[in-house]
């Protein structure tokens, strides 16, 4: 059993519950806020999630002990919010819901789409990308996406009036700084993490360091491009041409999505500024899913045998994988291979084989976490 404590609807609540409770039916069980619906509980529907330090999360993948410290809103927590009040009226006006079950996830996604883009003109397009981690059986989603539009538009002069937990646009994961790689790599690198958000999809980078003179990383990087890309979980570089055109895969497993996607792109290398980049974009036609990204990076000296490495990697995906595109499942996923990737390509400076399998399960995934969690708190 537990006694940290965690901030619920600004209520400091006593977490004297079992390691394995999610934080769904702790809230739901528990604290009998039963606004917070439970779906699939794969963390796919949507239905589960509430803000947890001021982004939507899915409380069915969250652990409730895994919460300590953190500031979590239910849908009951915005009864008098502004941006919600106007989210009410405009759906009830827009017919945007029907049985109502996943109305509190959607709400709260809503309201997120709101605080980020208020003030600018974004179209459909954007909005039903926003809620593609939302899944709504009834109504097809054309009341919901006027019912936002609408909200928008009473914004366009002004802000939301709501004071926001955390920054949105630029997410910084400082807790990170302190977590090892994992076994069986160089204790050298630590990583500094931070998530961004932008207009065109997400952007996650890390910084560490390696014990290897910078001239070497450098030259692993542009003359091993297909074993540096190994050492991203999940993927491969099949071809790689003189003038840096390049064909692959990704692995990938999350839930019960599971896709290969066959992608093309193009690398770049600045051997003035030991900065290079690999861009890339495919789909997979048996999950009806499609994905574009960077993997980019960049090099700088911290001494005669070390060096700074800063990895990127930003992406948009659409389709089924879309449904994991939303919240914090999102920053953990790239969290977990940008720090498996450090892992891999430390063990490859060193000749050895890499760590990783040739996909990134959920299951693996949330292992993964819970050690994550597991090395913060002790």
């Amino acid at each position: 059993m537990n006694s940290k404590v965690v901030t619920i609807n600004d209520r400091a609540v006593p977490l004297d519950v079992e390691p394995r409770r999610n934080l769904a039916d702790f809230v739901r069980e528990d604290l009998l806020l039963t606004g917070t619906h439970v779906g699939c509980e794969q963390g796919i529907c949507g239905a589960c999630t509430v803000v947890r330090d001021g982004r939507p999360v899915r409380s069915c993948l969250a652990w409730a002990v895994g919460c300590e410290g953190s500031n979590i809103r239910t849908i009951e927590a915005y009864d008098d919010d502004s941006v919600m009040i106007r989210l009410r009226e405009a759906f009830s006006a827009e017919h945007a819901l029907q049985c109502g079950f996943c109305t509190p996830g959607m709400l709260i996604t809503a309201q997120d789409i709101v605080r980020r883009f208020a003030g600018q003109t974004i179209d459909d397009e954007r909005i039903r990308y926003e809620l593609s981690g939302n899944l709504c059986r009834c109504t097809g989603y054309v009341g919901i996406v006027r019912a936002i539009q609408r909200v928008l538009a009473g914004y366009q002069d002004e802000k939301p009036e709501v004071a926001p937990v955390a920054a949105l646009e630029t997410l910084d994961l400082g807790d990170l700084d302190a977590i090892p790689v994992e076994e069986g790599a160089s204790a050298a690198g630590r990583a500094a993490t931070r998530s961004q958000v932008d207009g065109n999809g997400r952007r996650i980078e890390s910084t560490f360091e390696l014990p290897h003179p910078p001239a070497s990383v450098w030259t692993v990087l542009r003359d091993e491009l297909p074993s540096v890309v190994a050492c991203l979980p999940g993927a491969e570089l099949t071809r790689l041409d003189d003038d840096g055109t390049l064909a692959g895969f990704f692995n990938v497993k999350l839930g019960p999505v599971a896709a290969r996607i066959a992608g093309e792109g193009t690398a770049t290398f600045d051997d003035d500024t030991w900065q290079g980049r690999v861009d890339g974009q495919g789909s997979d036609s048996r999950s009806n899913s499609r994905a574009k990204g960077s993997l980019s990076f960049q090099l700088e000296a911290a001494g005669e045998a070390q060096c700074q490495m800063t990895v990127a990697i930003s992406f948009e995906m659409s389709g089924a994988l879309a449904q994991f595109s939303r919240g914090g499942l999102v920053e953990e996923i790239v969290s977990v291979l940008i720090e498996q990737f450090q892992a891999n390509f430390d063990r490859h400076m060193a000749g050895e084989a890499p760590l990783e399998t040739r996909s990134l399960g959920l299951f693996q995934l949330a292992w993964m976490a819970l050690r994550r969690w597991l090395r913060r708190l002790l």
